[in-house]
């Protein structure tokens, strides 16, 4: 998975034209801690989207640009623009719903 920054953020997201899943976790969250494994199976099965993460405690002016306000949230991007969000730790078949957005 992509480790983004605010030196990254946008040539890897907002400037990109493919489809780019970011996981807005934090690392004393339990629920962004177990969504880990389900973002890396999904990731398997779509090696068409890159799936990114973004620390929301280090960089949180990112986060709120986007509306983040509780982590894990993930934010499906296509073309830059964020067209899909979830919030809470989901299952694999929530997330495949959110890819199809």
């Amino acid at each position: 998975m992509l480790e983004l920054t605010k030196e990254n953020f946008d040539a890897r997201v907002t400037d990109v034209p493919g489809a780019v899943l970011v996981d807005f976790w934090s690392p004393g969250c339990g629920p962004c801690r177990a969504m880990e494994p389900v973002l890396e199976a999904v990731a398997e099965r779509h090696p068409e989207v890159v799936f990114a993460k973004l620390d929301a405690a280090a960089y949180p002016d990112i986060a709120w640009a986007f509306g983040v306000v509780s982590v894990p949230s993930l934010v499906l991007f296509r073309g830059g623009v964020p067209v899909g969000e979830i919030v809470g730790a989901v299952p694999a078949s929530r997330v495949e719903k959110l890819l199809q957005a």
